[in-house]
């Protein structure tokens, strides 16, 4: 099977690497997975190129049309050269609508969507197969008229495990105290992942005394204001306690590094990989320790929360303390984590259960499905076409791509 991967981003994050470690896990399965990303989505600095270059694997980066009938064409054309047997859209606010009336238009290739967001908007195909990350949305789209499968956003237990050298040459590297060290490896974007890393930042006015230091690993449209707030904080305590260390193509040796690891999604489910303790934050000030206690709560919410909290940091504080003080802890918990990911979100079990919904795409999407979805499509069209008239500008057609299409395997 071949298969045509339209990443949602080309940065670094949580959704595209998954999309990487699967697209690589399902080569043993028969499954050549194409991969293409926007280039307006291409960051300046480290990116998705790095990482899945060094699994062995290109991305075909393209200029991204205006509009989703010009867009689509183009992913029309992109999937008759890849001789694409499906297309597989990430991200809700991606290229579906393009993938819809693009390759799939009319039912002409099959199509799967995954949004490994928090919620699924209405602007997601209600006919489509669509995967999701949390149990709960499963829950909440149950009435949904396409297939809602649940596959956790995956974790590869050979490459993500505790590496006690790596994380020593990471603390060397980077100058860090002998002393205790959360991590964070996160975008810095506004929104959802500002508000857990400043809630973090600012906890470091107390938990600087004991001599812990934060090392935030990442980089975004956020990253300016805070790395203010982290320059305040180590001007108020008189040391840096505080570490920016920006975007790392390979944060593995981080993970390693730390004693006890804040984060969500993603992210926070690498950490148990590694072995090592795990605060889970929200997006507005929610903090909880993930113990045998927590655990299948938090991971039905794919380890995030919307709970609002009047203080971040002190609730922060309050969940890392008592992990922070007792090493015994600490190797319990890691030991669990560790255990707790290979049961649940192990790459090669996802893997196959993605391979399961491929299949099942390919016999059951055909022209039934995709025209149950084209009144609602059309009616975001004609809004799209309201919206958009402006003189000089055809508003169904858009801009034209302003280049060819370019396989990159490395750095940008």
């Amino acid at each position: 099977m071949r298969v045509l991967v339209h990443l949602n981003s080309l940065e670094l994050g949580g959704t595209q690497l998954n999309a990487v470690d699967f697209a690589r896990a399902l080569q043993p399965h028969g499954v050549e997975s194409v991969l293409i990303g926007a280039r307006q989505d291409l960051p300046a600095g480290p990116s998705l190129l790095d990482h899945a270059a060094r699994h062995g694997l290109d991305v075909q980066v393209y200029d991204a049309a205006d509009g989703a009938l010009a867009h689509g064409r183009q992913l029309r054309s992109i999937a008759r050269e890849a001789r694409a047997d499906l297309v597989h859209a990430y991200g809700m606010w991606g290229a579906a609508r393009a993938v819809y009336w693009g390759p799939s238009m009319l039912a002409g290739v099959p199509w799967v969507h995954t949004v490994y967001e928090m919620e699924v908007a209405d602007v997601v195909h209600p006919h489509v197969p669509l995967v999701v990350g949390t149990q709960y949305l499963v829950e909440e789209l149950a009435q949904r008229p396409g297939p809602t499968v649940l596959i956790s956003p995956p974790v590869d237990l050979e490459e993500d495990r505790p590496d006690p050298a790596a994380g020593a040459r990471f603390r060397a590297t980077h100058g860090l105290r002998d002393g205790l060290l959360l991590v964070v490896v996160s975008r810095l974007e506004h929104g959802m992942k500002e508000p857990a890393v400043a809630a973090a930042i600012e906890a470091m006015r107390t938990l600087a005394v004991h001599g812990v230091t934060l090392a935030v690993v990442g980089d975004g449209d956020a990253g300016p204001r805070l790395r203010a707030d982290a320059a305040a904080v180590n001007a108020a305590v008189g040391r840096d306690a505080v570490r920016m260390l920006g975007a790392l193509a390979d944060p593995r040796a981080a993970y390693a590094a730390a004693d006890v690891v804040l984060g969500m999604g993603g992210s926070a489910a690498r950490a148990l990989a590694f072995g090592r303790p795990l605060v889970v934050q929200g997006e507005a000030g929610f903090a909880q320790l993930l113990d045998e206690d927590t655990a299948a709560t938090l991971a039905r919410s794919s380890y995030w929360s919307p709970e609002r909290v009047s203080d971040p940091a002190e609730a922060l504080v309050a969940a890392v303390g008592p992990v922070l003080t007792d090493p015994a802890l600490r190797r319990r918990l890691g030991s669990f984590g560790r255990a707790f990911a290979a049961d649940r979100f192990g790459l090669e079990s996802m893997s196959e259960r993605l391979l399961r919904v491929y299949l099942d795409a390919t016999r059951r999407y055909g022209m039934r499905e995709w025209c149950a979805d084209l009144p609602r499509e059309a009616r975001n069209l004609g809004r799209n076409v309201v919206r958009r008239m402006q003189p000089g500008r055809s508003p169904i057609l858009g801009r034209q791509p302003r280049g060819r299409l370019t396989t990159t395997g490395g750095s940008a």
